[in-house]
């Protein structure tokens, strides 16, 4: 059986791993629905991995129906945001 803090850990490498390839698609798809949608679930997996990280360590913003459409538009800047509107303000 996999102890909890490796599960944590795998979770978040391929959260990470994850949101990297979606932004490598990026480059490859021309259309702009296509662009939202990549970004779209980019942000969402950022958010997720980074709660799971954070959890760790204390720091979570927590997934609620304002912390979702904002990192799902804005993306990797809109989950920095999140946490700087949380821990900063």
């Amino acid at each position: 059986m996999i102890s909890e803090p490796l599960l944590n850990a795998l979770f978040v490498a391929a959260g990470l791993l994850l949101v990297k390839m979606l932004y490598g698609l990026m480059g490859q798809v021309r259309s702009w629905p296509g662009l939202a949608v990549l970004h779209a679930l980019a942000g969402l997996t950022l958010l997720v991995t980074a709660n799971t990280l954070g959890g760790l360590m204390g720091l979570g913003v927590g997934l609620n129906r304002l912390t979702l459409p904002v990192s799902a538009v804005l993306g990797a800047p809109g989950v920095g945001l999140l946490w700087a509107v949380k821990y900063l303000l």
